[in-house]
């Protein structure tokens, strides 16, 4: 604005093909994703938190700014309802009407984070019970504090000791389970009961599907002409060549997908348990890439990946994964899984992974609001109080 008068420059913009706009931009219509509306949503309300600190905060600006506050967050938790998101499958199984699960935990040297994640999980409210497969089998039960603060859990904990540490028991079916639902779960992670509920709802209407917390993919790098281990799939999705699968520490699956491993008759199975114990070579963190494989190779429907929420370790936040080199050593631990896939690829005789091709079908959870971090340490501290009372 100068000397009282307002100039006003209209631009003309040339598109591709050269021809002029007269002051707009034709832009072509975009085909938004549900991720990409919260993502909008997020950022439009961070832009007026910037505009408020910018100007300066009045006392109705504030009321404006709380209001906002709830609406977005309320769209953010209602755009990531997973009920909203019908996955394409196979009308083969029906919808199946479960009320509870039952969840399983594989164990091995780590008795204390073993008892803190029981302890959280009699928080949930379909949760039957829990069989807990033993497979430390130079330490006996008897010889921890599991036996001490069996009697005072609300509900029901078997424990099933191993032959020997075998890592694909959890593949397997128990005849102790009373659902038709399992949900695995590692020893040392922390999961918001109400995520999973919600993953529990999830799998009821895909009974036929593998439904994990976690996705990553394997693609082929044309530059070095190499299958890659993708931490992110994101990173993936340009690739000429994608498989999709979903990592081992949570899932939930049915009978019949927990019966596979014990009446496929499939020869390849006991190659899969002898490949992870091999004494010579350290293989026991390719376990679930192997079953992702195992299963595709059996017919399975693709895997379903759940989204949203984050998977803390018991008294170590931050810290998860097979080995703690995964937080620690990321190029290490891509390595390592990198090599798990090129030498089941040799057992399958594939010369591509043996796996559902492209990324898998990710369903949203609700949006993690602040509650749900603070509830994390909240929660951890009545563990303790009720380890130290038991």
């Amino acid at each position: 604005r100068q000397n009282n008068a307002q100039h006003v420059s209209v631009a003309c913009f040339v598109d591709r093909e050269g021809e002029r706009t007269n002051g707009r931009v034709e832009k072509a219509p975009v085909d938004w994703s549900p991720e990409d509306k919260v993502r909008q949503d997020a950022n439009s309300f961070r832009r007026k938190l910037w505009l408020l600190r910018k100007r300066g905060i009045k006392g109705v600006e504030v009321r404006n700014l709380l209001v906002t506050l709830v609406v977005v967050v309320w769209m953010i938790n209602y755009m990531r309802s997973p009920l909203k998101f019908k996955l394409p499958r196979e009308e083969t199984f029906p919808k199946i009407d479960s009320e509870t699960y039952t969840v399983q935990i594989m164990t091995y040297r780590r008795p204390t984070t073993l008892i803190q994640t029981i302890t959280y999980l009699m928080q949930a409210p379909s949760m039957e019970k829990v069989i807990v497969i033993w497979n430390d089998v130079d330490t006996p039960v008897a010889d921890t504090d599991l036996p001490r603060v069996l009697q005072a859990w609300p509900k029901p904990v078997d424990i099933v000791v191993s032959r020997r540490n075998d890592v694909t028991a959890r593949w397997k079916w128990n005849q102790r389970c009373t659902t038709e639902a399992v949900f695995n779960i590692d020893d040392d992670a922390y999961i918001n009961v109400d995520a999973i509920e919600s993953a529990f709802k999830v799998w009821k209407h895909y009974p036929d599907r593998l439904v994990g917390l976690y996705n990553r993919a394997i693609f082929l790098d044309e530059a070095t002409n190499s299958w890659e281990y993708a931490l992110r799939p994101t990173k993936a999705k340009h690739a000429t060549k994608v498989f999709g699968m979903v990592i081992g520490k949570t899932w939930f699956a049915g009978k019949t997908i927990m019966k596979a491993a014990l009446e496929s008759g499939n020869p390849r199975y006991k190659q899969l348990q002898n490949f992870l114990h091999d004494p010579d070579h350290e293989r026991k963190g390719c376990d679930d890439i192997a079953w992702n494989m195992f299963l595709h190779s059996e017919g399975f429907p693709k895997p379903v990946s759940l989204t949203g929420l984050p998977v803390f370790g018991v008294g170590q936040p931050g810290v998860t994964g097979y080995n703690v080199s995964s937080d620690q050593d990321a190029k290490g631990w891509l390595q390592y899984r990198k090599r798990c896939v090129d030498e089941l690829m040799a057992i399958f005789g594939a010369t591509e992974p043996p796996l559902p091709e492209g990324l898998l079908h990710t369903v949203p959870l609700k949006f993690p609001s602040v509650k749900y971090w603070l509830r994390y340490h909240r929660d951890m501290r009545l563990v303790k109080q009720l380890l130290n009372t038991m």
